[in-house]
C-alpha cells in the first residue's frame, strides 16, 4: 500500500478508536461499511435521518413564509422566503417549485391543526357540542392573524400556479378530512342525514370567506373600500353568523350558542 494511504487509514483508525467511547452508536465506519452494503439496520437508521431533515427543512420554509406574509399580509417570492429560512434559492426550488405552492402548503398545514384537533374531539368518545366546535374554529381559524388572509390568496391563485400535483395532493387531503369530520359530526347529531356534516362543513367555510371579504377591517388596509354600515369586527360577526347556521341545521336551542355577538 503506498505511503500516503496507509497514513491516511492510521490516522482515520486513531480518531475513530479515540472518540468510539463517547459515541452513544456504532463508529463512523460501521455505519458506512453497514450502509454500503445494506447487512444491518445502520442504512434504515441513515435514510430516516434524512427522511427527517428533509421535513424539518421543508417546515423551516413555511414558517419562513409565514413570518413573510404576517409582516406583508401578501405573498413572498421565493428568493426572500430562501433568505428569511436562511437557506440558498436553489435548495427552495428542491421542495417547492413556485411560491404560490408554498403558501398552499403553509394553509395545507394551517387546515390540518383545525381539523387534527376537530376530528380527535369528535372520536375521543365523550359527547360534542357545537360550543366546543366553536371553540375550535375560533382557536384555529378566526383569530388567526394569517389563516383567512392566507386562505383569500389562495382562493385567488392563478391557473397552474401551483403544480397539478400538488393541487390534487391538496384537494385530496382536503376531502378526507372533511369527509372524516362530517362523519363524526353526524354521529354526535342524529338529526343530521348523511352527508349533511360534510354540508355543514362546507356552508360553515363558505360563510366565514365571505363575511372575512366584506369585513369593516378591510378599510384599515384599503382606504379606498368603504366601510359597511352596521358591519361590526370579522371575528363577532363570523361568530353570530355561524351561531344562527350552527342552530338552524341542527335545531340547538342553546342559548350560550345563540346568543354569540
Amino acid at each position: 500500500m503506498p505511503a500516503i494511504k496507509k497514513i491516511i487509514r492510521d490516522a482515520i483508525d486513531a480518531h475513530q478508536q479515540q472518540h468510539a467511547t463517547h459515541c452513544p452508536v456504532a463508529s463512523s465506519k460501521a455505519r458506512i461499511k453497514a450502509f454500503l452494503h445494506g447487512t444491518s439496520d445502520g442504512a434504515k437508521r441513515v435514510r430516516a435521518l434524512d427522511g427527517e431533515d428533509k421535513e424539518a427543512r421543508r417546515q423551516a420554509i413555511l414558517d419562513a413564509a409565514e413570518r413573510l406574509f404576517s409582516d406583508r399580509q401578501a405573498l413572498a417570492n421565493v428568493a426572500d422566503v430562501a433568505d428569511a429560512a436562511g437557506l440558498a434559492k436553489g435548495t427552495v426550488y428542491l421542495y417547492f417549485q413556485t411560491k404560490e405552492e408554498i403558501y398552499l402548503a403553509l394553509h395545507a398545514r394551517g387546515v390540518g391543526h383545525f381539523f387534527s384537533a376537530l376530528i380527535a374531539r369528535l372520536n375521543d368518545g365523550t359527547p360534542f357540542d357545537f360550543e366546543e366546535m366553536y371553540s375550535l374554529t375560533q382557536l384555529h381559524l378566526l383569530d388567526s392573524p394569517t389563516y383567512m388572509p392566507l386562505s383569500t390568496s389562495c382562493m385567488g391563485f392563478a391557473p397552474n400556479a401551483v403544480p397539478l400535483e400538488a393541487a390534487l395532493q391538496f384537494q385530496t387531503q382536503m376531502t378526507s378530512w372533511m369527509v372524516t369530520a362530517g362523519t363524526g359530526i353526524e354521529r354526535h347529531f342524529a338529526n343530521l342525514a348523511p352527508g349533511e356534516g360534510v354540508r355543514l362543513l362546507k356552508h360553515s367555510y363558505a360563510l366565514m370567506i365571505g363575511l372575512y371579504s366584506l369585513r369593516s377591517e378591510r378599510s384599515s388596509i384599503d382606504p379606498k373600500c368603504p366601510v359597511i354600515p352596521g358591519m361590526g369586527s370579522y371575528q363577532a360577526e363570523a361568530s353570530l353568523a355561524l351561531a344562527r347556521y350552527w342552530a338552524q341545521v341542527t335545531g340547538i336551542t342553546d342559548p350560550t350558542l345563540t346568543k354569540k355577538n
